[in-house]
């Protein structure tokens, strides 16, 4: 059950980045977004940014965005 679940919430965060990349300019997508990595967690997902920047710009502008 675990994988499955681990499954589907890889595969919401694969069609995040599909929209994102949609929606937002090249530049925007590869600075803010791409950057981002996935864990999956048994209480769910976990983003991790590379730095406390792209973290903290992320989550002011897409977080709301990203948790629909």
């Amino acid at each position: 059950m675990v994988e499955y679940i681990g499954q589907t919430m890889e595969n919401f965060w694969s069609t995040c980045l599909k929209r994102f990349q949609l929606e937002l300019s090249s530049q925007q997508f590869n600075t803010w977004i791409k950057p981002l990595r996935c864990e999956v967690r048994p209480d769910g997902l976990r983003l991790l940014a590379p730095n406390r920047f792209v973290m903290q710009w992320v989550k002011e502008r897409f977080l709301t965005r990203i948790e629909q």
